[in-house]
């Protein structure tokens, strides 16, 4: 009986390691905005995109992700940036097709 308490245990904690290694690796699956995968602040974001061409760039924090409404070519786009990592969220829109 001890045995099989402890193995349902065991299984519980590698499927929940399994879990969070997956989710992590999915988060980080977004375009590099800011290359290195480390922290990024609100101005290094604001740099990058007037670099980039991004205008009237507003940025609002939402979490640990930075969200942000610019326009490029008189077009108006909307960017999400996770602040942990420099990346674009993964499914964000940047409208930078051009």
């Amino acid at each position: 009986m001890k045995r099989l308490v402890i193995w349902s245990v065991a299984g519980v904690l590698i499927a929940g390691v399994t879990g969070l290694m997956v989710v992590n690796a999915q988060q980080s699956q977004g375009p590099a905005l800011i290359a290195g995968d480390s922290p990024v602040t609100e101005d290094q974001v604001r740099t990058k995109l007037q670099t980039d061409g991004w205008s009237d760039v507003q940025i609002y924090r939402d979490g640990r992700y930075f969200q942000v409404t610019a326009s490029k070519n008189g077009q108006p786009g909307k960017i999400v940036v996770d602040a942990q990592t420099g990346r674009l969220r993964a499914g964000a829109d940047d409208d930078d097709d051009d």
